[in-house]
């Protein structure tokens, strides 16, 4: 039982590493909405 458990934890700790270190610095600089922002007044609210 304990086994599994420092296997599924090493396994999270593996997987939030590898996906922290798939992020790179220039993906906000990329995206467009980040650098121009959103015309608040263009939104509407539909439920």
């Amino acid at each position: 039982m304990n086994t599994k458990r420092i296997l599924f934890g090493l396994f999270a700790c593996v997987t939030l590493m590898v996906a922290a270190s798939s992020c790179t610095d220039s993906t906000a600089e990329d995206d467009q909405l980040f650098e121009q922002g959103v015309d608040k007044t263009k939104l509407t609210k539909t439920l």
